[in-house]
């Protein structure tokens, strides 16, 4: 496990709908990102909340996965995002976490966001779906977008072992100063990294890599881009040696 390394956290708009459109502009950042690194996606960043035709919105998400894969493996990458899919005739907002060419990890979303009308086209997980990884760079434990308001979530994720959380989020701009302060104080109550990755467009952007000291590594306003921070795992003992939670 390497105990060093780069993170990123793209950021561009997702246009719902425009499936092969979203696909380019996410590869075109994906070449920038250094091998061996871990690299956060927005939610749902390939089709958008797309309900209108929520079964093709699955179908594309299923083929992308599989050339993700190959991406992942040749560039030796950590890839963290979620997809539409579909099991069992049932629709999930899932995060998934590819690991050097493997999916490890695909779990669906637990809090579910009502004013975006998630409640009424996917199917809610359930606590006992909420999970975290081992992969080659650390321990990591996703998170997905309105799951960012609840800590019990990150508690939990950090009681059994979590080193790093991502955020993959469509977070509008209405509650930008929440996604700010959120992001922030997971970072400092659970004394871990956490990387966060945004949409923009309707959304606010705002993209950040925290450490365990509730320093912001990088940040994002609400432009299209890609930001990075070094990852280094040995900081976590020492904040929890200087400032001991008693946990």
């Amino acid at each position: 496990m390497k105990k060093s390394f780069k993170a990123y956290a793209v950021q561009f708009e997702t246009v719902t709908g425009k499936f092969e459109r979203n696909y380019s502009r996410f590869l075109t950042f994906l070449n920038l990102c250094e091998k061996g690194s871990l690299v956060v996606i927005p939610e749902v960043f390939l089709t958008g909340f797309y309900y209108e035709d929520i079964e093709s919105a699955a179908r594309f998400s299923e083929r992308i996965v599989s050339e993700l894969l190959e991406f992942s493996k040749g560039l030796e990458l950590t890839l963290v995002y979620t997809v539409i899919e579909k099991i069992n005739n049932k629709f999930f907002n899932s995060v998934q976490v590819i690991d050097k060419g493997r999916l490890l990890l695909s779990r669906p979303k637990i809090k579910l966001f009502a004013p975006m009308d998630e409640d009424k086209y996917f199917v809610a997980g359930s606590e006992k779906d909420l999970k975290l990884v081992e992969t080659s760079i650390g321990v990591i434990a996703p998170v997905i977008c309105f799951e960012l308001r609840f800590s019990e979530i990150f508690l939990e994720l950090l009681k059994n072992g979590a080193e790093i959380f991502t955020v993959s989020a469509q977070w509008g701009k209405a509650r930008k100063e929440h996604w700010k302060v959120l992001t922030s104080a997971r970072a400092i109550e659970t004394q871990r990294f956490l990387v966060a990755s945004n949409g923009i467009g309707e959304m606010a952007g705002n993209s950040i890599i925290v450490d365990p000291w509730g320093r912001i590594l990088s940040s994002a306003g609400e432009s299209e881009g890609i930001i990075s921070g070094r990852i280094d795992l040995s900081v976590i003992k020492q904040v929890e040696r200087k400032l001991p939670m008693g946990r």
